[in-house]
């Protein structure tokens, strides 16, 4: 196996490291996650211990943590969009635990951003939104990403090192369940993937995209960082030390309190899911 810029360095050393799509989830709590104001109308759903469920104004949005049916992934992050929150969703967006945790909070925040604009009558979270798809190309190519057209009706952008993907469907047959998806890894065996359904705003996967394009490292201890990855990972420049380690950036946030956080016992997640454990829900250890 190739050398790692890891090798030499102790397990519990904290680095920043790229590309993002290799970075492994990280550790973080649920306020990492979760851009959601639980003093302004969300409400925090929790049925049983360790699963959670951020329900907006109106329970148009559902946003949880389940358990994913494909095993090894130790859960997933679901968003679901409904007209009628007691009839099944008109778009969802699933993302393995195993996803990055900075690239899943960014999706999280576009989908508060759209969240309130259909609470202002500016947008309408059921409908097409204005984005084109060429907007969510634009950061992948921006970063080099490799562009495929094929005559199957997908098309999909390649990172450098290949092992980061964006799929889109650009001629999908009907019924088809997604249109996007993006998984980090081999194709065979992805660290992570996700995938949104053909009705999802295309402003939600160019977030998601730029994201996962972005040049910006990521904080992560040694030992969270997949084995797979190790090789080929690069340790950015202008490290603060002799052994090229840079400390992770504070955590600032806090989780609501019992002041702020109204608990709703509407609505569940689709039942398509079991609950997971407490653990892939809010990850014990240290904090990115």
């Amino acid at each position: 196996m190739p050398l790692s810029p890891l090798d030499d360095l102790d397990d519990h050393d904290v680095v920043e490291i790229l590309p993002r799509h290799l970075a492994g989830p990280g550790i973080h709590e649920l306020v990492d996650v979760w851009p959601f104001p639980f003093d302004q109308g969300w409400t925090l759903h929790q049925p049983e211990h360790g699963r959670a469920i951020a329900i907006s104004p109106g329970m148009r949005v559902l946003a949880g943590h389940l358990t994913s049916e494909e095993p090894g992934r130790g859960g997933e992050w679901l968003v679901a969009a409904h007209k009628d929150p007691f009839r099944p969703a008109t778009w969802t967006a699933t993302l393995d635990a195993s996803t990055p945790v900075e690239l899943v909070g960014d999706l999280y925040s576009e989908v508060l951003r759209l969240c309130e604009a259909d609470a202002r009558g500016e947008g309408d979270l059921m409908r097409s939104d204005d984005v084109l798809p060429q907007d969510v190309y634009l950061p992948l190519l921006t970063a080099g990403w490799r562009h495929m057209i094929k005559t199957d009706g997908t098309q999909h952008f390649r990172s450098l090192d290949g092992y980061g993907v964006l799929e889109h469907v650009y001629a999908p047959r009907q019924g088809a369940a997604s249109v996007w998806a993006a998984w980090g890894g081999t194709p065979d065996h992805p660290l992570w993937k996700a995938r949104f359904s053909s009705a999802a705003p295309a402003s939600l996967v160019a977030a998601f995209a730029s994201s996962l394009a972005s040049r910006v490292p990521l904080a992560r201890a040694v030992w969270n960082i997949p084995a797979e990855a190790r090789p080929h990972l690069t340790l950015p420049d202008a490290q603060t030390d002799s052994a090229g380690l840079r400390p992770a950036p504070p955590h600032s946030g806090t989780l609501p309190s019992a002041s702020t956080m109204r608990t709703h016992d509407g609505p569940s997640a689709p039942n398509t899911s079991p609950t997971p454990p407490p653990s892939a829900v809010l990850p014990a250890g240290r904090r990115r």
